[in-house]
């Protein structure tokens, strides 16, 4: 298996599932990508959207855990898959993108939890 591979998705396609369990995350090539998460109720929650250079589904490969939100795609996508391998190698030959990543976890935490303080004072 290929460390990096390309993948399309079609609007309304779901990419994956809170509650996966997968060692891979991705980067947009193109198309639009929702992030979201169901509340107690059953409500989508959306916690992100996510455009072309972004990437997300790390979590679940950092930590080797459970996926923590669902991704679907928005609008038709491309996008590539990269393995725990693929990962690895980026962060070794590449640390502007690994910087550029830590940025990118900083601001989504932000934005979650802006959403979460938000969704609590709706109550």
């Amino acid at each position: 298996m290929s460390s990096i591979t390309k993948e399309s998705f079609k609007a309304g396609d779901f990419i994956f599932f809170e509650g996966d369990i997968e060692a891979h995350f991705y980067i947009i090539e193109s198309g639009t990508v929702k992030i979201f998460s169901k509340n107690k109720t059953g409500e989508k929650v959306e916690l992100a959207k996510l455009n072309p250079g972004e990437t997300f589904g790390e979590f679940a490969l950092i930590d080797k855990g459970a996926r923590t939100a669902s991704a679907q795609a928005e609008t038709d996508c491309k996008l590539m898959k990269i393995s725990e391998e693929g990962y690895n190698i980026m962060l070794n030959d590449l640390p502007l993108w690994a910087s550029s990543m830590l940025e990118s976890f900083s601001s989504r935490l932000k934005s979650m939890n802006t959403t979460l303080k938000e969704f609590k004072a709706k109550k």
